[in-house]
């Protein structure tokens, strides 16, 4: 249960760090609320994902790995959204690795 919590948590302090320039832009809601669905479970999936024994590593591929289709998803609406959602997911997902190597395994 501690891990599932470690998890959870860590998955919103990506998820919020990743809301706070999306807020000062004024995005719809529905995006905020996929943001953090994103995140907590990317979160879950960096976890259980071992692709490289650095979790710093791990956590980078396995965030670009689920970003990609919903990055590409919306630029064909919205393509100058493609590269801040991915520079997030660069951004974020190594803080993810660390952090659940560290805490959550």
């Amino acid at each position: 249960m501690k891990k599932v919590i470690t998890i959870l948590g860590i998955g919103l302090f990506a998820g919020v760090l990743d809301l706070i320039p999306l807020i000062f832009a004024k995005v719809p809601m529905f995006n905020l609320v996929a943001i953090m669905a994103f995140w907590l479970s990317a979160t879950f999936f960096i976890t259980q994902t071992k692709l490289f024994k650095n979790s710093v590593l791990n956590g980078l591929t396995v965030s670009l790995i689920l970003m990609i289709p919903m990055a590409l998803t919306v630029a064909a609406t919205n393509p100058k959204d493609f590269v801040p959602m991915m520079s997030m997911a660069i951004l974020l997902g190594p803080i993810v690795g660390f952090l659940t190597g560290k805490f959550a395994r």
